[in-house]
């Protein structure tokens, strides 16, 4: 640090006002622990431009890291009001919602996010897990779907087929549907439990997906150890 500070010293003589220089005045208080002092710096930074784009997500980073979710948050939405296309922000801001259970808003902000990267399959991941938190299963198990599509062998994806699909039917063994959609072959079902199961598919359709995530499942643990192979056959027969 001594060393770095040293730079620091020659380079503030050198380009004097520099905001380069500042930015990294504010990396170095981050490194000593001093995260106040490198908040005012970025702070005073944004002040003279609040277009700067490092600046700000440095501000956030250490708003997060000190535990200050909300004011992180707020510092994000406004950066997001002038760059809506960074997708990276809008995946962070989505983080930021979950810690605070913000699920709806969570799941606004991956969708920004698919918008942009829509061959992604991570992301689809996340945003169908999300609205599986929720309660609107119908959405989780396309979203779900679209994981398996993009990413044939993404074990997480076909776990979330099989807890889906069964939740759904276990829904449908509580409820009773209203008349079918001719044009879809699908039905809405109105659920006692809050769940939103909207336009489900068929039973036969949803007890085939769930065999089928079964299927491979038992495919992928095969190539496993013995004992993974053991614990995911004893939680599939459940």
């Amino acid at each position: 640090m001594d060393l770095a500070k040293s730079v620091l010293f020659l380079l503030d003589k050198r380009f004097d006002g520099s905001q380069r220089v500042r930015r990294l005045h504010g990396l170095v208080n981050e490194a000593c622990g001093q995260a106040s002092e490198a908040e005012v710096i970025y702070t005073e930074m944004l002040s003279k431009d609040p277009t700067n784009v490092l600046a700000s997500k440095r501000l956030i980073a250490q708003l997060k890291a000190r535990g200050q979710l909300h004011l992180a948050t707020q510092e994000l939405v406004t950066y997001l009001d002038t760059h809506s296309n960074d997708f990276e922000a809008w995946l962070e801001l989505s983080h930021l919602y979950l810690l605070q259970h913000l699920y709806q808003q969570a799941a606004f902000c991956l969708e920004e996010v698919i918008l942009q990267q829509p061959a992604n399959h991570y992301f689809h991941l996340l945003y169908a897990e999300i609205q599986y938190t929720m309660g609107h299963l119908d959405v989780a198990l396309k979203e779900l779907l679209r994981v398996v599509e993009l990413s044939t062998d993404n074990v997480r994806a076909f776990y979330g087929v099989k807890l889906t699909a069964d939740r759904i039917l276990a829904e449908l063994k509580q409820q009773t549907p209203s008349k079918p959609h001719q044009s879809s072959g699908k039905r809405d079902h109105a659920s006692s439990s809050g769940l939103r199961i909207e336009q489900v598919p068929q039973q036969a359709t949803l007890e085939r997906l769930s065999e089928l995530a079964t299927e491979r499942l038992v495919s992928a643990y095969n190539r496993a150890g013995e004992t993974s192979k053991k614990i995911a056959e004893q939680w599939l027969k459940e």
